[in-house]
Protein backbone atom coordinates (compact mmCIF):
# COMPACT_ATOMS: atom_id res chain seq x y z
CA UNK A 1 0.00 0.00 0.00
CA UNK A 2 1.34 3.63 -0.49
CA UNK A 3 1.70 4.90 2.79
CA UNK A 4 2.96 8.17 2.49
CA UNK A 5 0.82 9.38 -0.52
CA UNK A 6 3.47 9.14 -2.90
CA UNK A 7 2.24 7.07 -5.22
CA UNK A 8 4.68 4.14 -4.49
CA UNK A 9 3.84 1.08 -2.85
CA UNK A 10 5.45 0.80 0.93
CA UNK A 11 5.75 -2.15 2.98
CA UNK A 12 4.45 -2.06 6.79
CA UNK A 13 6.01 -5.46 8.87
CA UNK A 14 5.48 -6.42 12.21
CA UNK A 15 7.99 -8.91 14.22
CA UNK A 16 8.14 -11.37 16.90
CA UNK A 17 9.05 -8.08 19.45
CA UNK A 18 5.63 -6.96 18.87
CA UNK A 19 6.58 -3.51 17.30
CA UNK A 20 5.40 -2.33 13.33
CA UNK A 21 7.78 -1.57 11.06
CA UNK A 22 7.91 0.70 7.95
CA UNK A 23 9.49 0.64 5.01
CA UNK A 24 9.71 3.63 2.16
CA UNK A 25 9.28 2.39 -1.16
CA UNK A 26 12.29 4.50 -3.28
CA UNK A 27 11.76 6.06 -6.94
CA UNK A 28 14.04 3.27 -8.12
CA UNK A 29 11.97 0.17 -6.47
CA UNK A 30 13.67 -0.18 -3.05
CA UNK A 31 13.04 0.20 -0.10
CA UNK A 32 14.39 2.44 2.91
CA UNK A 33 13.91 1.51 6.17
CA UNK A 34 11.88 4.92 8.56
CA UNK A 35 12.00 2.85 11.46
CA UNK A 36 9.17 1.40 13.81
CA UNK A 37 6.02 3.38 13.53
CA UNK A 38 4.90 5.42 16.85
CA UNK A 39 1.49 6.25 18.33
CA UNK A 40 2.04 9.47 20.55
CA UNK A 41 5.86 9.22 19.99
CA UNK A 42 6.32 6.23 21.41
CA UNK A 43 6.86 2.68 19.39
CA UNK A 44 3.66 0.92 18.78
CA UNK A 45 4.28 -2.09 20.83
CA UNK A 46 1.43 -4.71 21.16
CA UNK A 47 3.73 -6.91 23.12
CA UNK A 48 4.51 -10.10 20.97
CA UNK A 49 3.73 -11.30 17.33
CA UNK A 50 2.92 -7.98 16.13
CA UNK A 51 0.38 -8.64 12.37
CA UNK A 52 -0.57 -5.15 11.29
CA UNK A 53 -3.31 -4.64 8.32
CA UNK A 54 -3.56 -1.30 6.76
CA UNK A 55 -6.76 0.22 5.12
CA UNK A 56 -9.13 3.37 5.79
CA UNK A 57 -11.30 2.38 8.89
CA UNK A 58 -13.11 5.30 8.97
CA UNK A 59 -13.53 5.84 5.45
CA UNK A 60 -11.85 9.64 5.90
CA UNK A 61 -9.07 9.22 3.13
CA UNK A 62 -6.45 8.30 5.61
CA UNK A 63 -4.87 4.81 6.20
CA UNK A 64 -5.25 3.80 9.31
CA UNK A 65 -3.79 0.57 11.23
CA UNK A 66 -5.35 -2.90 12.54
CA UNK A 67 -2.78 -4.70 14.75
CA UNK A 68 -2.94 -8.08 15.69
CA UNK A 69 -1.53 -9.46 18.85
CA UNK A 70 0.19 -12.79 21.34
CA UNK A 71 -1.93 -11.41 24.33
CA UNK A 72 -5.98 -11.52 24.52
CA UNK A 73 -5.77 -9.92 27.71
CA UNK A 74 -7.81 -6.71 26.72
CA UNK A 75 -8.32 -8.00 23.19
CA UNK A 76 -6.01 -9.38 20.64
CA UNK A 77 -6.42 -6.75 17.71
CA UNK A 78 -5.84 -3.00 18.43
CA UNK A 79 -7.28 0.10 16.14
CA UNK A 80 -4.86 3.26 15.47
CA UNK A 81 -6.63 5.83 13.88
CA UNK A 82 -4.40 8.13 11.47
CA UNK A 83 -5.09 11.75 12.71
CA UNK A 84 -2.24 13.26 10.21
CA UNK A 85 -2.59 13.58 6.65
CA UNK A 86 -2.26 11.09 3.69
CA UNK A 87 1.47 12.03 3.44
CA UNK A 88 2.37 12.32 7.18
CA UNK A 89 0.34 9.64 8.91
CA UNK A 90 -0.10 10.23 12.92
CA UNK A 91 -0.99 8.22 15.41
CA UNK A 92 -1.40 8.94 18.92
CA UNK A 93 -3.75 6.42 20.90
CA UNK A 94 -5.66 2.48 20.26
CA UNK A 95 -8.61 0.99 21.11
CA UNK A 96 -9.74 -2.60 20.60
CA UNK A 97 -11.63 -3.75 17.67
CA UNK A 98 -14.72 -5.45 19.56
CA UNK A 99 -17.44 -7.77 18.65
CA UNK A 100 -20.43 -6.72 20.04
CA UNK A 101 -19.39 -5.58 23.61
CA UNK A 102 -16.34 -7.23 24.39
CA UNK A 103 -13.00 -7.23 22.52
CA UNK A 104 -11.90 -9.31 19.57
CA UNK A 105 -9.78 -11.97 21.71
CA UNK A 106 -8.25 -15.07 19.99
CA UNK A 107 -4.70 -15.74 20.60
CA UNK A 108 -2.28 -14.56 18.06
CA UNK A 109 -4.59 -12.64 15.86
CA UNK A 110 -3.68 -11.92 12.14
CA UNK A 111 -6.31 -9.48 10.56
CA UNK A 112 -7.51 -8.93 7.16
CA UNK A 113 -10.21 -6.75 5.83
CA UNK A 114 -12.34 -7.32 2.88
CA UNK A 115 -15.91 -7.06 1.50
CA UNK A 116 -17.31 -10.44 1.47
CA UNK A 117 -20.77 -10.29 0.66
CA UNK A 118 -20.46 -8.09 -1.39
CA UNK A 119 -22.74 -5.12 1.01
CA UNK A 120 -20.19 -2.67 0.13
CA UNK A 121 -18.80 -2.74 3.51
CA UNK A 122 -15.45 -3.89 4.70
CA UNK A 123 -15.73 -7.65 6.92
CA UNK A 124 -12.99 -8.54 9.14
CA UNK A 125 -11.21 -12.18 9.13
CA UNK A 126 -8.97 -13.02 11.67
CA UNK A 127 -6.76 -15.61 11.50
CA UNK A 128 -5.33 -17.22 15.06
CA UNK A 129 -3.23 -19.94 16.76
CA UNK A 130 -5.30 -22.44 16.51
CA UNK A 131 -5.42 -22.51 12.74
CA UNK A 132 -8.86 -21.31 12.05
CA UNK A 133 -9.65 -18.41 10.27
CA UNK A 134 -12.96 -15.96 11.34
CA UNK A 135 -15.59 -13.91 9.78
CA UNK A 136 -16.87 -11.25 11.31
CA UNK A 137 -19.75 -9.32 9.17
CA UNK A 138 -19.82 -5.81 8.62
CA UNK A 139 -23.05 -4.36 10.41
CA UNK A 140 -22.45 -1.02 10.08
CA UNK A 141 -22.28 1.64 8.06
CA UNK A 142 -19.31 3.26 5.62
CA UNK A 143 -16.86 4.87 7.74
CA UNK A 144 -18.54 3.20 11.03
CA UNK A 145 -17.32 -0.78 10.95
CA UNK A 146 -19.48 -3.14 13.49
CA UNK A 147 -19.00 -6.55 14.42
CA UNK A 148 -21.62 -8.06 16.13
CA UNK A 149 -20.31 -11.95 15.39
CA UNK A 150 -17.96 -14.14 14.58
CA UNK A 151 -18.03 -18.13 12.70
CA UNK A 152 -15.35 -19.87 11.72
CA UNK A 153 -14.60 -20.02 7.75
CA UNK A 154 -15.71 -23.83 6.90
CA UNK A 155 -14.82 -25.73 4.12
CA UNK A 156 -17.64 -28.40 3.00
CA UNK A 157 -19.12 -27.43 6.22
CA UNK A 158 -15.83 -28.40 8.63
CA UNK A 159 -13.82 -25.56 9.97
CA UNK A 160 -10.28 -25.55 8.22
CA UNK A 161 -7.53 -25.35 10.26
CA UNK A 162 -3.86 -26.10 10.58
CA UNK A 163 -2.45 -28.61 13.23
CA UNK A 164 -3.07 -27.06 16.49
CA UNK A 165 -0.50 -25.32 18.55
CA UNK A 166 1.08 -22.09 17.87
CA UNK A 167 0.05 -22.19 13.49
CA UNK A 168 -0.16 -18.30 13.01
CA UNK A 169 -3.05 -18.69 10.93
CA UNK A 170 -2.52 -15.94 7.97
CA UNK A 171 -5.37 -14.86 5.68
CA UNK A 172 -5.37 -13.10 2.66
CA UNK A 173 -8.46 -12.63 -0.13
CA UNK A 174 -8.51 -12.53 -3.21
CA UNK A 175 -9.53 -13.64 -6.51
CA UNK A 176 -6.84 -16.54 -7.33
CA UNK A 177 -8.46 -18.42 -10.38
CA UNK A 178 -10.52 -15.06 -11.76
CA UNK A 179 -13.77 -16.72 -11.65
CA UNK A 180 -15.33 -13.51 -10.31
CA UNK A 181 -15.53 -15.18 -6.69
CA UNK A 182 -13.12 -14.49 -3.68
CA UNK A 183 -11.05 -16.94 -2.94
CA UNK A 184 -8.80 -17.60 0.18
CA UNK A 185 -5.17 -17.84 0.65
CA UNK A 186 -3.79 -18.73 3.98
CA UNK A 187 -0.55 -19.59 5.19
CA UNK A 188 0.67 -20.83 8.70
CA UNK A 189 3.50 -21.22 11.21
CA UNK A 190 4.94 -24.38 9.94
CA UNK A 191 5.62 -23.87 6.11
CA UNK A 192 2.67 -25.00 3.80
CA UNK A 193 0.53 -22.32 1.89
CA UNK A 194 -3.27 -23.17 1.05
CA UNK A 195 -5.66 -21.72 -1.38
CA UNK A 196 -8.97 -21.73 -0.41
CA UNK A 197 -11.57 -21.49 -3.59
CA UNK A 198 -14.59 -19.97 -3.14
CA UNK A 199 -18.31 -21.10 -3.90
CA UNK A 200 -20.19 -18.70 -2.25
CA UNK A 201 -23.20 -17.45 -4.63
CA UNK A 202 -23.75 -14.43 -2.26
CA UNK A 203 -21.17 -13.13 -2.81
CA UNK A 204 -19.56 -10.62 -5.22
CA UNK A 205 -18.40 -13.78 -7.50
CA UNK A 206 -22.17 -14.58 -7.59
CA UNK A 207 -23.86 -14.62 -11.12
CA UNK A 208 -27.33 -14.63 -10.47
CA UNK A 209 -29.53 -13.27 -13.14
CA UNK A 210 -31.21 -9.93 -12.41
CA UNK A 211 -34.82 -10.00 -11.68
CA UNK A 212 -37.51 -11.00 -13.88
CA UNK A 213 -39.49 -8.26 -15.38
CA UNK A 214 -37.50 -6.72 -18.07
CA UNK A 215 -34.36 -5.05 -15.86
CA UNK A 216 -31.31 -4.93 -17.87
CA UNK A 217 -27.92 -3.09 -17.87
CA UNK A 218 -26.50 -2.68 -20.72
CA UNK A 219 -22.12 -1.42 -20.96
CA UNK A 220 -21.75 1.37 -23.76
CA UNK A 221 -18.31 1.06 -23.54
CA UNK A 222 -15.55 -1.46 -23.02
CA UNK A 223 -12.74 -1.06 -23.19
CA UNK A 224 -12.83 2.49 -20.82
CA UNK A 225 -11.44 5.35 -21.32
CA UNK A 226 -11.60 8.38 -18.41
CA UNK A 227 -15.53 7.54 -17.68
CA UNK A 228 -17.59 4.59 -17.20
CA UNK A 229 -20.91 4.26 -19.46
CA UNK A 230 -23.87 2.30 -19.35
CA UNK A 231 -27.64 2.38 -19.59
CA UNK A 232 -30.09 0.77 -16.99
CA UNK A 233 -33.77 0.00 -17.84
CA UNK A 234 -36.31 -1.77 -16.13
CA UNK A 235 -40.06 -1.92 -16.23
CA UNK A 236 -40.30 -1.60 -12.65
CA UNK A 237 -39.35 0.47 -9.88
CA UNK A 238 -36.16 -1.43 -8.47
CA UNK A 239 -33.01 -0.19 -5.97
CA UNK A 240 -29.37 -0.04 -7.73
CA UNK A 241 -26.13 0.28 -6.80
CA UNK A 242 -23.11 0.00 -9.03
CA UNK A 243 -19.60 -0.89 -7.39
CA UNK A 244 -16.01 -1.60 -9.16
CA UNK A 245 -14.03 -3.71 -7.78
CA UNK A 246 -9.86 -4.21 -8.83
CA UNK A 247 -8.58 -7.56 -9.70
CA UNK A 248 -6.63 -8.23 -5.78
CA UNK A 249 -10.74 -7.90 -4.63
CA UNK A 250 -10.67 -4.32 -3.17
CA UNK A 251 -13.92 -2.31 -4.00
CA UNK A 252 -12.39 0.87 -5.54
CA UNK A 253 -15.63 2.51 -5.99
CA UNK A 254 -19.22 2.57 -5.31
CA UNK A 255 -22.49 4.23 -6.60
CA UNK A 256 -25.53 4.10 -5.53
CA UNK A 257 -28.17 5.24 -8.32
CA UNK A 258 -31.02 5.15 -6.23
CA UNK A 259 -34.87 3.24 -7.54
CA UNK A 260 -34.84 3.21 -10.79
CA UNK A 261 -37.96 2.98 -13.63
CA UNK A 262 -37.54 3.41 -17.22
CA UNK A 263 -34.25 4.17 -19.05
CA UNK A 264 -31.54 6.01 -17.76
CA UNK A 265 -27.83 6.83 -19.29
CA UNK A 266 -25.70 6.77 -16.63
CA UNK A 267 -21.42 7.91 -16.46
CA UNK A 268 -19.34 7.47 -14.00
CA UNK A 269 -15.55 9.38 -14.12
CA UNK A 270 -12.98 6.53 -13.74
CA UNK A 271 -9.87 8.52 -14.56
CA UNK A 272 -8.02 8.48 -11.27
CA UNK A 273 -7.85 4.34 -11.31
CA UNK A 274 -4.68 2.48 -13.24
CA UNK A 275 -4.94 0.81 -16.32
CA UNK A 276 -6.30 -2.43 -15.70
CA UNK A 277 -8.84 -5.52 -15.67
CA UNK A 278 -11.92 -4.83 -13.31
CA UNK A 279 -15.21 -6.31 -12.02
CA UNK A 280 -18.19 -4.14 -12.63
CA UNK A 281 -20.55 -5.76 -10.08
CA UNK A 282 -24.64 -4.52 -10.12
CA UNK A 283 -27.30 -5.38 -7.27
CA UNK A 284 -30.59 -4.87 -8.53
CA UNK A 285 -33.13 -5.52 -5.49
CA UNK A 286 -30.71 -7.56 -4.10
CA UNK A 287 -30.04 -9.53 -7.39
CA UNK A 288 -26.18 -9.82 -8.69
CA UNK A 289 -24.41 -9.57 -11.61
CA UNK A 290 -20.45 -9.44 -12.90
CA UNK A 291 -19.49 -7.41 -15.69
CA UNK A 292 -15.53 -7.41 -16.39
CA UNK A 293 -13.91 -4.40 -17.89
CA UNK A 294 -10.52 -2.93 -18.71
CA UNK A 295 -10.00 0.62 -17.67
CA UNK A 296 -6.84 2.21 -19.67
CA UNK A 297 -5.70 5.96 -19.16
Amino acid sequence: MDFNGDGLDDLIVGEREGYVNYFRRLGDGTLTSEGRIQAGSIDIDVGTNSAPFVFDWNNDGLLDLIVGRESTSGGSLYLYLNEGTSGNPVFNSYAPVMKGSSPVAWPRSIPHMEDMNGDGLLDLLVGEDNGHTYYLENVGATGAPVFATSAAITVNGTPFAWPTGETDATVFVNDWNEDGILDIVQGNYTEYLFVFLGNDPTGIGSHSEIPEGGASLTLLSNPVFGSLRFTFSSDQPVPVTVSLFSMDGRMVNRWDLGTINGVTDHTHAVSELPTGVYTMVSSVDGYISCYPIVIIR
